[in-house]
């Protein structure tokens, strides 16, 4: 039978019918090889030119944006600069201002606050009025100052109606806050609320979930910031928000506001 005639599908079953009966129930390639064996491709090696940041494939375009404007930064002041003239966030669009960074570089302890609210969006300023005086006091109870803390919001924009950030807003946001992590080297990170929660440590949770109990910081590897010799420690509470529209949850913040006390002694922070 010539190569060039076509085979029907009778000829074809009658033939396999005949191989069955004589034992061949294996097909051999012209040119054999062992089936079994594993080709393993030789790893490229990707050179990363000095200072430059890679691109991760499971960010989106904006987010890596984002990593490549936070990783410029050389002081929180540069760097709080580099996210006010931050572009790719959406909410930049709707918010009346930046809520900026407050505090110096001799604060070990930093609080991670969520998305501004009308008045802290009309100051540009983290933690006013009933929110600020009720701060205040919570960290007297522990023998704090506002002084003593560095604040920062998770997004600094407000959400129009102050509605729930998408996910996309607290990823496109969060180099610059691990960047500020990086910059203020903190040995405590309170984080009040949900948003700030999952966005510091990466988790999909509600707050009552994640708070009353504390978690290391791991930094995202492809961030490409230092390691960090000591263990930077994360405690998740309710945001003063919260607190203001359900008083009785104040119980709650206060168990919290305990362990952060009992940390700082443990830790000997002045």
């Amino acid at each position: 039978m010539g190569q060039s005639e076509h085979l029907n599908n009778e000829t074809i079953l009658a033939m396999l019918e005949i191989h069955l009966e004589m034992g061949v129930d294996v097909a051999i390639r012209d040119n054999p090889s062992d089936i079994f064996e594993v080709n393993i491709m030789p790893e490229k090696k990707i050179i990363q030119p000095k200072n430059q940041i890679l691109i991760n494939n499971s960010m989106t375009f904006s987010e890596n944006k984002a990593l490549e404007f936070a990783s410029q930064a050389k002081s929180f002041e540069n760097l709080e600069k580099l996210f006010k003239d931050f572009d790719q966030c959406n909410l930049k669009r709707t918010a009346t201002n930046f809520v900026r960074f407050e505090g110096s570089l001799d604060c070990k302890i930093l609080i991670v606050d969520g998305t501004p609210e009308d008045s802290e969006d009309k100051e540009g300023k983290p933690f006013v009025n009933e929110k600020g005086e009720l701060l205040e006091k919570m960290l007297k109870a522990i023998d704090l100052k506002r002084e003593n803390v560095f604040l920062s919001k998770s997004i600094p924009w407000r959400p129009p109606g102050n509605r729930y950030p998408t996910n996309d807003e607290i990823n496109i946001c969060k180099p610059f806050i691990f960047k500020l992590i990086d910059l203020i080297n903190p040995r405590i990170i309170l984080c009040m609320g949900e948003v700030a929660t999952n966005q510091i440590l990466n988790l999909n949770k509600s707050i009552n979930s994640s708070r009353g109990s504390w978690h290391e910081l791991d930094v995202p590897s492809f961030y490409n910031f230092q390691e960090y010799n000591i263990t930077k420690y994360v405690l998740p509470t309710l945001n003063i928000s919260y607190l203001l529209k359900r008083p009785e949850t104040k119980r709650q913040a206060w168990e919290d506001m305990k362990m952060l006390r009992e940390k700082i002694k443990e830790m000997d922070i002045k």
